[in-house]
Formats: structure tokens, C-alpha cells, sequence
């Protein structure tokens, strides 16, 4: 009698286990994955790939206030309008965020981060999340440039 009743267990336990739905591939319950998506329009098509720029020319933004409206001559081919969103006050490191106006969707991040020896480095973009373009600020040899970036190059999704 006891061989027999674990023989029915383990026929409920087997016939449990082949009815359950665990770990099998139903469509009705997918998991959604985002895929990036590479045809958005591009922001700044009519800018080259690459723009030299002088980031101390920049540095009066670190004194704007947050709803204050400014003009940024980026370079002599593009001009970057809008309204300072945010900005941070740390010593070692401050940023300000500018929503732009001119290009609508675009946020201009830009920081200044003092080393423990002073020296001064800058980073940052230029990015917006309904396009498939952006900017971000690179140094060769001490010299700035904004250089286009995919959107999906930056982030990942």
C-alpha cells in the first residue's frame, strides 16, 4: 500500500508539472523590449559634424539665475537660445541646465569640474530625447569641439 501511494503522488506531482506555465514562451504574455528607435528626426542637420568652440566664452552661465533667459554663441554658425532650467552650486563641480528655445526639445548640460590640483575641465551636451541627434562636448590636446553624436550613442534604452 505505500509503494502504492507514492507512485500517486508522484503521478500528481508529474502531471502538476507538465500542466504549469512556468518559464514557457506564451504570446500573449511577451515581455516588451524598447527598441531604439534610429529613424527620429535629426535636430541639427543643417550644423557641421564638429564645431571648435572656446568654453571659457561660456563661463557667465554658471551665474544665471533658474528662469532667467540667455543667448549662448556657441560658434559663429549656431546660437543656442534659451531658459536656465537648473543649476547646481557645488565648488568643485557646477552646472547649469538651459532648455532651448530655438531648438525646440534640446537641454544644453554644462559643467566645470575644478581638480584637487585646480586644474579646470568642462563637459556636456547638447541632447534631445525626440531626436536622433546630439552634441557633446569632447577635449583634444585642451582644445573644446562639440561633436555630433546619435542620440542612442549617448543612452541606451
Amino acid at each position: 500500500m505505500r509503494n502504492l501511494s507514492i507512485a500517486v503522488l508522484s503521478a500528481c506531482c508529474l502531471f502538476c508539472a507538465l500542466c504549469s506555465f512556468a518559464q514557457t514562451n506564451r504570446s500573449s504574455t511577451k515581455v516588451p523590449i524598447n527598441e531604439p528607435d534610429y529613424n527620429k528626426p535629426k535636430l541639427f542637420a543643417d550644423l557641421p559634424d564638429q564645431l571648435e568652440f572656446n568654453p571659457v566664452n561660456l563661463s557667465n552661465l554658471f551665474m544665471l539665475k533658474v528662469g532667467q533667459s540667455v543667448d549662448v554663441p556657441i560658434s559663429s554658425d549656431f546660437n543656442f537660445s534659451g531658459q536656465v532650467v537648473s543649476k547646481s552650486d557645488d565648488p568643485k563641480s557646477v552646472s547649469v541646465v538651459i532648455r532651448s528655445t530655438n531648438r525646440v526639445g534640446a537641454r544644453l548640460v554644462f559643467t566645470k569640474i575644478t581638480d584637487a590640483d585646480n586644474t579646470i575641465k568642462y563637459i556636456g551636451r547638447i541632447i534631445s530625447l525626440q531626436h536622433g541627434d546630439s552634441y557633446e562636448i569632447i577635449s583634444v590636446n585642451n582644445q573644446y569641439y562639440l561633436k555630433k553624436k546619435g542620440l542612442y550613442d549617448l543612452i541606451s534604452e
